[in-house]
């Protein structure tokens, strides 16, 4: 399923692919988008559309009201953190606290979605695994193209731009530091889509075989927040490598930060975490206004 993942990004990673105001944009639209999402993979009719509609909104208030102030306060934290150079103890727990805000917001969604779900005929299931195959092959021309020293150069690139973003202009020094510890990271996009194509053909499954949402609901929950159960152990093996080598590839362009550039992170997660308060705030005006 797609439209959820979009809807996490658009909550708390688009926020660091552009400008303050683009965010504000994003979350302020992100229902709009999610229903043309769902509506693209499923062709929800009547009733159903409707109903995803009205249970959309609903979730995108409490979100708004609920976790918008806790996306904050974790800006915030992170950039006091950002202030005096990072540990590795410190990067894990951005990682840890951002996997617990998706996992209870799943915990919130999952039963809006089963109530939907459960209501799909045969026809929309056929839609679905042909939207997923073409999902598959995009994903297929965008990271698979060329040979491995094509697609690590790309990926290694990306690397460098997204570092770009968070601290300003980067030394000479740091721009090939940073192409080294990249180079080190293991290259996943085949395993990546391998294993996304096992979790398509896993969800697919199960909106078939549990047709109740009071069925559906603890199963998509599951399905949802675990996303290694079922994952082979190679891939298992090198998204944990992967992982450590991120850590250390950011520790250590930490450590020869200049004061310019860690001000300007620093300032970024702020000014996130002052976003996130005044989209929080919205919800609290529309309340006292109606």
């Amino acid at each position: 399923m797609r439209f959820l993942p979009k809807f996490v990004l658009l909550l708390l990673v688009l926020a660091s692919l552009a400008g303050c105001s683009g965010a504000r944009l994003a979350y302020n639209n992100a229902d709009t988008l999610v229903r043309w999402t769902a509506d693209d993979y499923f062709a929800l009719e009547g009733p159903q559309e409707e109903g995803f509609k009205a249970r959309l909104a609903r979730f995108h208030a409490w979100h708004r009201s609920e976790e918008l102030p806790r996306y904050s306060a974790l800006m915030t934290s992170a950039g006091d953190r950002l202030t005096d150079g990072l540990t590795a103890r410190e990067l894990v727990w951005v990682w840890d606290s951002v996997k617990a805000r998706y996992r209870h917001m799943v915990a919130h969604a999952a039963p809006e979605l089963a109530a939907v779900l459960a209501t799909l005929r045969p026809a929309q299931f056929d839609r679905l695994e042909q939207k997923f195959a073409e999902s598959g092959a995009e994903y297929a021309k965008k990271h698979l193209k060329g040979g491995e020293a094509e697609q690590r150069e790309r990926r290694d690139k990306r690397n460098l731009e997204l570092m770009r973003e968070w601290f300003g202009d980067l030394t000479d020094e740091q721009e090939a530091q940073l192409a080294t510890s990249s180079a080190k990271l293991p290259l996943l996009y085949a395993l990546r889509l391998e294993n996304r194509q096992r979790r398509q053909g896993e969800f697919v499954a199960l909106l078939k075989a549990y047709r109740s949402p009071a069925e559906l609901e603890p199963r998509l929950k599951h399905w949802l927040t675990d996303w290694e159960e079922g994952a082979s152990p190679e891939y298992r093996r090198l998204s944990e490598l992967h992982r450590e080598l991120y850590i250390q590839m950011l520790l250590e362009l930490d450590r020869g930060l200049t004061p310019a550039q860690r001000v300007h992170a620093v300032t970024r997660l702020y000014e996130y975490a002052e976003v996130f308060k005044a989209l929080a705030e919205q919800s609290k005006l529309a309340r006292s206004g109606s």
